[in-house]
């Protein structure tokens, strides 16, 4: 692949403006000094920008350096996981946002993660606290997650619901510890809230998008899964972000907000194969019709996702966890971040997804395909290879072609000739992976089996051309286009 950096945010954020508010009666404070932790990550950064672009005098801290560095912006570099990092990041600080975390869905995890993730979720949260407490910090806006209370189907839920007694995943069980942490912290010397926003996505995200362009470009989306009423909260990025300025705006002294926590989403539940839909068509591909079993995919995902924790197996395509957030419904109300700090949405769902359809296109246009056949190749080898089986394994259609068309052909001879055409094809299918794997081309190596495991030599020779492509590219020192 050659072009696309994804560390390298998409577009520039959108300014926020208060647009049609009404005069908020509520009272608010500056924020002086904001110190944003993970400022390196999609959230962080996109909050350390506008916090700059609003006028505020913004301290980043983080294991790595945004790139590109943000403009206005103090960075400092530094570890959530160690004090001495955290003290000197709080050292003058009067606002703390914090949305450094490990996004570790495992439900098996080995030591080695387990240790990672408490390292920074649990006790980066402590460290946190107990650095702006010593530094005079006065308030701390806590990034949580809507996973918190995914116990099992929440349906128009609220802040009132307990957290998940069964966290089946390690990002979930962390968040959970961490929030508890965070809100119980707050007290006249320092004030918390925590947000809990729903699936973050928007232009430059880097988890979302990219893996529905590699199974589109690898040729996996082919089904979908679960309940079509199934439906979930998402929240655009900078809906985001304005849900944790403006709480953080109105996060005084005897605010309903001390030691609170919200939900900060887009407004609007919407079923994920539906949310997904406009972008799929928009890269000329069809939504899938097909659709299977939710509780067949999550059994044979969970099934996967041990073997590959405990077996040494490959990682299956999806967890158990992301399974479930598709086929569940799990979504919350909006009503008191509204009546608390009065925020709602700035970008309706509709003009968000529009702000986000260059960026997937152009995700498309740089990632490794599989080349398609002319048309006239499907239409020829797999009914094909559909009736070649059908007159071996039907005595109805073998009558019917010895009385219509011919009486010369032996049953035994099609019969030797489709399973001759069938093993012809796992062998090219495989070799086709084979090939694939050598050549680099890791992401489409299975959609490179399929597609000839159906195909044959129509597709493998399609592979043969844009491996021998790269090899010319490689050869004259060139990155091989996608």
């Amino acid at each position: 692949m050659g072009g696309l950096d994804l560390r390298v945010p998409f577009t520039a954020p959108l300014p926020l403006e208060r647009r049609g508010d009404e005069p908020d009666a509520r009272p608010t404070t500056p924020l002086g000094v904001c110190l944003v932790t993970g400022g390196a990550g999609y959230l962080g950064r996109r909050l350390a920008e506008e916090l700059v672009r609003r006028g505020h005098a913004v301290r980043v801290l983080d294991v790595r350096g945004p790139a590109p560095a943000i403009a206005g912006a103090e960075l400092m570099l530094g570890d959530i996981s160690a004090l001495e990092d955290v003290r000197k990041a709080c050292a003058g600080v009067d606002t703390i946002f914090h949305t450094a975390a490990i996004l570790d869905w495992s439900r098996w995890p080995t030591p080695a993660q387990r240790e990672r993730s408490v390292a920074v979720n649990v006790r980066g949260v402590e460290n946190l606290v107990r650095a702006a407490r010593e530094a005079g910090v006065s308030r701390l806006v806590h990034t949580s997650s809507n996973n918190v209370t995914l116990d099992g189907p929440v349906l128009d839920g609220d802040e009132a619901l307990p957290y998940a007694a069964r966290s089946r995943d390690l990002y979930t069980e962390t968040k959970i510890q961490g929030e508890r942490i965070a809100l119980e912290a707050n007290d006249e010397g320092l004030l918390t809230c925590a947000i809990r926003p729903g699936g973050i996505y928007g232009p430059g995200e880097m988890t979302m998008f990219p893996a529905l362009i590699r199974n589109l470009a690898a040729g996996r989306y082919v089904v979908t899964f679960g309940p079509r009423d199934a439906r979930s909260d998402n929240t655009y990025v900078m809906n985001l972000v304005d849900g944790e300025i403006e709480a953080a705006r109105h996060l005084v002294p005897g605010s309903p907000l001390a030691g609170q926590a919200y939900f900060v989403t887009d407004g609007l539940p919407i079923n994920y194969w539906e949310f997904f839909r406009p972008f799929v068509e928009s890269v000329g591909v069809r939504q899938p019709r097909l659709n299977i079993s939710g509780g067949l995919i999550h059994a044979v995902m969970t099934a996967w996702e041990f073997a590959h924790a405990k077996l040494g197996a490959p990682a299956p395509p999806l967890r158990s966890l992301e399974v479930r957030k598709i086929t569940v419904s799990h979504y919350n109300r909006i009503d008191k971040a509204r009546r608390d700090f009065g925020w709602t949405p700035k970008f309706a769902p509709e003009e968000a997804r529009d702000l986000c359809m260059g960026y997937v296109k152009q995700l498309m246009s740089e990632i490794e395909k599989v080349d398609r056949p002319h048309w006239a190749w499907w239409v020829a080898i797999l009914p094909g290879m559909t009736l070649t089986g059908a007159l071996a394994i039907s005595d109805t259609a073998y009558d019917w072609l010895t009385a219509n068309v011919t009486a010369w052909i032996p049953r035994a001879a099609i019969a030797a000739t489709f399973v001759w055409a069938c093993w012809l094809h796992v062998k090219k299918g495989l070799r086709a992976v084979q090939l694939a794997e050598r050549a680099g081309l890791h992401e489409t190596a299975l959609g490179w089996g399929w597609q000839t495991f159906l195909l044959g030599f129509a597709s493998l020779g399609l592979l043969e051309q844009r491996i021998a492509r790269r090899e010319v590219a490689a050869s004259q020192g060139k990155t091989p286009r996608a």
